[in-house]
Parts: structure tokens; C-alpha cells; sequence
């Protein structure tokens, strides 16, 4: 086996045992999107009300093996970073023909931050960006699988039959559109792979005859296929994720605005998840593959080109006009990191003496090396104080992934001081305590989450809260304030219980208030728009 594959076997076992034993330490409470995720795998339906459903049934799979713990939780995540890497690599070695290029392209990916929360973090990003890949390389595979075809039946015509060595054209093209579709089932984005094929196909020598073949239409109809369940979902829950997703993409309603501070948000977030200097880098990379798609009709790096730039492109733009999140480009960068891959490969090619071979592995570790420390640091926080970086707690992402299981466990002490009454039902007015609090309060009780004037999600969706009325119920929210107006008018008599506060390395970080609330009346709401 060449030395090349063997160091990828080797880093991606590695790195799939260290994520097995990080999931298994309990060193990050679960973020509140992955206990919300969690609820959703406990309630599980056709779509849900801002996703669709394959991350619940990842989640519920999963946990059906062996139990509701934050392991079990995160196992699909671990499974789908290395399922990630495998068409990665070997999409990179059907591009540049080289292991060592493939090699690289699963450094890159692993020293991604994003890439490496996606690691460890079950949320849909994870098997969004594993279909992509797929979806990826099975196009490519379609595409070289139906040139070899051609080119083996002029050879048949003139010479015979002769065996081809590839695999059938129709299982790649079946593949694509199921990949396309399952991706579409964890996240909606996956449909900017369309336009993003639309480019390549219209600039590849190849593209026109594959607009006029039976293949692509025919993926793209066994990738439809994937769509009915959120359709047949929506029409019984009135659009809501279709107005949901307007309402995201700043169209439902509100006035039209452009912002060049929400463009710089969007680009200084992108060197965030990518570490600095690995994002210019990468930035090159798809320029670089940009110049010899277009210019020079150097098929792989259009093929490249097509499925990173538009990505990125699409949200830059889209971040001048609404707030864009930072992880929703994601896909862009398994191309850029390819395409950056073949290039260190050619640098490495012509550097014939050991002089400059040291010193493009001296710049690869400088590039490398802040992204290397971010996700150090992103599964090992206190690293921050030991390297001297004063950072505060709020600054630190990984902030929102402590903390919860005190609140639980505080939560579920005083559900259980009333003896052998019937204890209180819980209810906030956030999701993400709600599902938090769902999760990490012994037993996975049900919670509730009452809309005071914040966003419509699945706990709205679901309901419930009128079968709560007259009972006593434990309300949790941020802050040590005061409850808020509309439940203390649905209450008869409501008493702060207790404050929370959880620490961060050392450092104050959140602060819930428990409120014991006395026979809810009536459901409590706040008046005003529906929003989505």
C-alpha cells in the first residue's frame, strides 16, 4: 500500500477514535440546537417546522442503540465526519491522480474549525455536508464513468469489445440523485447544488450532451422523490417552513435595507470558521481553479470552481442585504479544500530540491498552524487560559455548550421537593432552555415553550400548553430578574425558586431564573405579528 494512503488511514482513524472518546467525556453539554434536535427524535414526523426530518432520525437511530446521553447523541456526527472524508479523498485522487494531493485535502478538511465542530456536533450541518460530498462525487463519477463509456465504444467499433473497468453509468447518476435528495432532507441549502451544477454543466465542453441525456433528468427525478415528505408536511402545517425560510432570507414582510456591516460580519465570520490565514488560502484556491476552469479549460479545476465559488458568492451577496450565519457556506469549502489540495500537490511536484521543499512546508505549518490551535481550542477551552489569551467568556463559542446539565440537574431538584405531589410542569419562554431542560433534567421530562413575542419553532408546532392549565409550573429564563408581565398575570401567585449561575474557565458566563408559579390560568402570550 503506498505511504500516502496508509497516513490517511491512519489520521482518519485517529481522528474517528479521538472523536469517540471526546463524545464519551463529557467535557461539552450538548449546544441547545442538538437537544432540540433530540426533541425532535423523540416526536418523529414527516419534516418539522425549519428543517427536515433525517437529522431527528440520525438522532433517533442512534439513541435507540444505547440510550439518550449526549454520546449516543453525537454518534451520527463522528460517523458522518468520516463518511465526509472518504469521497473527499478519493474525489481528489480521481481529479489530480495523486494520494498525496488526496492525503492533503483531508488535512485541510480536518483543520477546518467548522469542519471539526461538524465532527463532533450533531446538527444538520452534518449530514448536509456528507450528502454534498457524496452528491459530489458521484457526479464526477457519473461524468468520467460515461466518457470512459464513449470512449471504450469507438475502441469496441474499431477493435471489439474490450472490458471497460468502470462501474455503470446509471448506478452513479442513481447515486447523485440520492444524495441530493437525503441532503435536501437535512438541510434546504443542499438545493444550491443545482445552480452550482447549471454552472459547470454550461462552461464543460461535456455540459450541452449532458442537457440533452436521459441521466441528469432522471436523477433529478428520483431526487424529487426526497422532496414529498416536507411538501406533504407543509401542506398540513400551512407553509410554515416555506415561511419560515422567507422570513430567514428576509422576505417575509419588513422592509428592504442594505448593510455593508452585515457583509463584513458575514466575511470576518468566514476567517473565523476557516482559521485566517487557511481562509485566504483557500480563497486563492478557487480563484486559482477559477483562472484554469475558465481560461484554460482545465475541466477538474472547473468542476472545482463551480461547486465552491457560487456558494460562497451567493451568501456574500445575500449578506449585504440580511444577517448571514457563518456556517451556512459550509459546502463551498469542501471544494475550495480540494482544489487547494491539488495545488500544495503541483507546489510539492516542482520543488525538486530539499531547500525548497523545506520552506513550502514551512509556510503550509504557518498557514495551517492558527487553524490547528482554533479547534485545539474549540474542544478544549481552557487551552485559551493556559496560552495566555485573555478571552472573555462571551466571545467563546463553545460558551453555549456549558452549563446546561447544572441547570437540569437544579431544575429537577426542585421538582422533586414537593414529595408525592404531582410536580410542576416546566416551561420557557426560549427554545433552547426548553430543549436543554428536556434533555439534562432527570428523567427527559416534556417541557414547553410558551411564545412571548419570540419566533414560531417546533414547540409551537406541537403545542400543549393549554393541558397545562391549572396546574403549577417551573418557568426558566435567562437573567435574575423578574418573571416576565404575562406570567405573572396567568398565575396565581409566582415565587423566584432559585438563580443559576453557571461559570465559563472560571468565569461568570449564564444566569437562569426558576420561577415557582402557582395554578396557570390560562395559556400566557403576547400580542402582535405572527412571526416566522
Amino acid at each position: 500500500m503506498k505511504p500516502y494512503r496508509i497516513l490517511t488511514i491512519v489520521l482518519l482513524g485517529g481522528l474517528t477514535l479521538f472523536h469517540l472518546w471526546y463524545i464519551s467525556s463529557g467535557v461539552l453539554d450538548l449546544a441547545p440546537d442538538e437537544s432540540h434536535y433530540w426533541e425532535w427524535s423523540r416526536r418523529l414526523d414527516w419534516s418539522y417546522y425549519s428543517k427536515g426530518p433525517l437529522v431527528a432520525y440520525l438522532i433517533a437511530a442512534s439513541t435507540s442503540l444505547g440510550g439518550n446521553t449526549d454520546f449516543f447523541v453525537r454518534l451520527p456526527a463522528v460517523l458522518l465526519a468520516l463518511g465526509t472524508a472518504v469521497p473527499a479523498y478519493l474525489l481528489t485522487k480521481r481529479l489530480f491522480l495523486s494520494d498525496r494531493a488526496a492525503f492533503l485535502a483531508v488535512v485541510v478538511l480536518s483543520l477546518l474549525p467548522l469542519y471539526s465542530a461538524g465532527s463532533i456536533l450533531m446538527t444538520i450541518d452534518a449530514p448536509f455536508v456528507f450528502f454534498w460530498a457524496l452528491a459530489l462525487f458521484a457526479l464526477h463519477q457519473a461524468i468520467r464513468s460515461s466518457e470512459s463509456t464513449a470512449q471504450d465504444q469507438k475502441a469496441s467499433d474499431c477493435h471489439g469489445p474490450r472490458a471497460t473497468g468502470h462501474g455503470p453509468t446509471g448506478v452513479w447518476w442513481g447515486l447523485f440523485g440520492i444524495a441530493l435528495g437525503l441532503g435536501f432532507l437535512s438541510k434546504y441549502t443542499m438545493l444550491l447544488l443545482l445552480p452550482c451544477l447549471a454552472v459547470y454543466l454550461l462552461r464543460s465542453p461535456l455540459g450541452y450532451g449532458w442537457l440533452r441525456k436521459k441521466e441528469l433528468p432522471f436523477a433529478l427525478l428520483l431526487s424529487s422523490l426526497f422532496t414529498i415528505p416536507v411538501v406533504v408536511w407543509n401542506v398540513r402545517h400551512g407553509w410554515v417552513s416555506f415561511r419560515h425560510v422567507l422570513g430567514q432570507a428576509g422576505l417575509a414582510g419588513g422592509e428592504e435595507h442594505f448593510s455593508v456591516k452585515t457583509f463584513l460580519e458575514f466575511l470576518g465570520s468566514q476567517a473565523g470558521v476557516a482559521s485566517p490565514f487557511l481562509f485566504l488560502v483557500l480563497a486563492g484556491a478557487m480563484i486559482r481553479s477559477g483562472r484554469l476552469g475558465l481560461r484554460e479549460g482545465r475541466d477538474e479545476h472547473l468542476f472545482l470552481f463551480s461547486f465552491s465559488v457560487p456558494v460562497l458568492a451567493f451568501f456574500l451577496l445575500w449578506s449585504f442585504y440580511e444577517k448571514v450565519q457563518a456556517n451556512w457556506a459550509a459546502p463551498a469549502y469542501l471544494a475550495a479544500a480540494i482544489a487547494l489540495a491539488g495545488w500544495g500537490d503541483k507546489l510539492l511536484q516542482k520543488a525538486h530540491d530539499r531547500k525548497r521543499k523545506r520552506r513550502l512546508v514551512l509556510t503550509f505549518s504557518v498557514i495551517f498552524l492558527p487553524g490547528f490551535l482554533l479547534v485545539a481550542v474549540g474542544h478544549f477551552p481552557t487551552l485559551v487560559d493556559s496560552l495566555g489569551i485573555d478571552l472573555p467568556p462571551k466571545a467563546d463559542p463553545t460558551m453555549r455548550l456549558q452549563g446546561w446539565r447544572e441547570l437540569g440537574e437544579a431544575v429537577g431538584k426542585i421538582l422533586h421537593q414537593g414529595g408525592g405531589r404531582k410536580p410542576p410542569a416546566i416551561v420557557s419562554d426560549r427554545y433552547q432552555i426548553a430543549s436543554e431542560l428536556a434533555f439534562y433534567v432527570p428523567g427527559h421530562p416534556q417541557v414547553f415553550n410558551v411564545n412571548l413575542g419570540r419566533r414560531l419553532n417546533q414547540y409551537d408546532i406541537w403545542g400543549g400548553l393549554e393541558t397545562l392549565e391549572g396546574r403549577d409550573i417551573l418557568f426558566v429564563t435567562y437573567d435574575d430578574g423578574e418573571a416576565p408581565q404575562e406570567i405573572r398575570e396567568a398565575c396565581e401567585g409566582v415565587k423566584k425558586a432559585e438563580v443559576v449561575r453557571t461559570l465559563h474557565r472560571g468565569h461568570p458566563a449564564y444566569t437562569f431564573s426558576i420561577f415557582h408559579c402557582k395554578n396557570l390560568r390560562e395559556v400566557p402570550a403576547r400580542q402582535g405579528r405572527t412571526r416566522y
